[in-house]
């Protein structure tokens, strides 16, 4: 990874985010219901003061299309930290009732948000990693409610001598139960590995009793490119398999396996899921003692710089047969169809601006719309768009304007309910449907 000289631009230049939408049921896709007559009126945002000043916040952001206030922020909660990254929640709220996990990710720590009343965000609670595991980053909620969290580090020295950042041992998982108490953790450690393995994002099979576990960096200089199979009734590591290259037009994407990122589990039982490095892959027979890791293909992506992992294909959501993935380095949005997941095929892009690399995607549970975020810069605005099942097709929202763009909901010039602080930036962003 690059050498980073500043807090605010480490917030934008590790391998960001990972990726675990929550699934219904165990087996089930990642998809919600359409077709419902109302949508989501409010966007919550977790935001960084841009000159790392001011504390660090919750932001509620107005998304009714009639409402004088459409795309200016409404409520705002800080954290109390300056400079904390704020980085990834839930990749979808909780059911009422229940807290949303979330994390600062340079100060480690894990917040529980209250989002009951969607104008008064509220911190309930916060902890810090178990020992021995460092830098907490994804959170899946299951069936029952309890969250699994991953550790991307732990103490002790890197497996690989040439890695720099210290503590940088393997990391582990671990569940809490839905108000933050720790339940159980196991390490990811891998006897004879060259590299550490970095626990980043979850699928779980629980009619199987199966965790499928990717593993990416986030600021780290080194981490193994393998997926882990986990019996999830004891947190036994079953199986840990290494990622191979995609390839394109018969060509071989040198680095397109780097960095499992956004496994999903789909109707049939098997998870797809991509790379950072922008390479699809599919997983089948999960229950059984030797899975099946198909390498499906690659996208075409630039030619990375030094120490830096092409692509940046990023959180992906699974829309019907569609696989809408964000794609940072080729400014877009790659819409695939994966009706027959073993074939998939890209069916439309939606281009981005130059300036914004798209990374983190939420759906409205409510609507057709998306929220589209961004990384290594950017992250000073979000978009919210259109997505047309029928047609495989997204676009942005025309009912929002922000910076005179369609769909777009800036962050530089808005007004802050808990005092003036300057331009902000966002990195994850979630549809409030209350």
């Amino acid at each position: 990874m690059p050498k980073l000289p500043t807090l605010r631009d480490a917030a934008r230049i590790g391998v960001v985010a990972t990726c675990l939408t929550v699934v219904a049921a165990c087996g089930a896709a990642q998809t919600q219901p359409r077709g419902q007559p109302t949508e989501s009126p409010y966007l919550l945002l977790f935001a960084g003061d841009e000159d790392g000043a001011e504390s660090d916040f919750f932001a509620v952001v107005d998304v009714r299309g009639e409402s004088p206030d459409l795309g200016k922020v409404i409520a705002t909660t800080p954290i109390g930290m300056k400079m904390a990254m704020p980085h990834h929640m839930e990749y979808s709220l909780p059911p009422a009732g229940e807290l949303l996990f979330a994390n600062a990710h340079h100060h480690e720590k894990s917040f529980l948000l209250d989002v009951s009343n969607p104008r008064s965000p509220r911190i309930v609670k916060s902890f810090d990693p178990p020992p021995p595991f460092r830098f907490p980053h994804d959170y899946y909620r299951t069936p029952t409610g309890t969250r699994l969290v991953g550790f991307l580090r732990s103490e002790g020295a890197d497996p690989d001598p040439s890695a720099k950042e210290t503590p940088g041992n393997h990391g582990g998982i671990a569940e809490y139960s839905a108000d933050g108490r720790l339940l159980r953790t196991a390490s990811a450690a891998v006897a004879g590995l060259e590299k550490a393995v970095r626990p980043y994002a979850f699928a779980l099979r629980q009619d199987i009793d199966r965790l499928v576990v990717t593993s990416a960096p986030m600021m780290e200089d080194s981490s193994a490119d393998v997926i882990q199979i986990y019996r999830y009734s004891d947190f036994t590591l079953l199986k840990t398999i290494a990622l191979t290259p995609g390839s394109a037009n018969g060509r071989v994407i040198v680095g397109s396996e780097r960095a499992g990122f956004g496994p999903r589990i789909l109707n049939d039982g098997s998870v797809f899921l991509n790379s950072y490095g922008c390479a699809f892959y599919r997983l089948s027979d999960i229950g059984a003692e030797n899975p099946t890791l198909e390498t499906l293909f690659a996208l075409e992506t630039p030619e990375p710089k030094p120490d830096e992992i092409r692509g940046s294909c990023g959180i992906p959501i699974v829309f019907d047969h569609f696989w809408l993935m964000p794609a940072g380095q080729l400014n877009a949005l790659v819409v695939l169809d994966i009706s027959d997941a073993a074939k998939p095929r890209e069916v439309s892009r939606l281009p981005t601006p130059p300036t914004f690399r798209p990374h983190w995607l939420a759906r409205d549970p409510k609507s057709d719309r998306l929220v589209l975020g961004a990384e290594l810069g950017g992250e000073e605005g979000v978009y919210v768009l259109r997505f047309d099942p029928a047609t495989g097709r997204a676009s942005f929202d025309e009912t929002i304007r922000g910076a005179g763009q369609a769909g777009y909901i800036s962050l530089k010039n808005q007004s802050w309910p808990h005092g003036a602080s300057g331009p902000a930036w966002a990195h994850a962003a979630l549809f409030m449907p209350q």
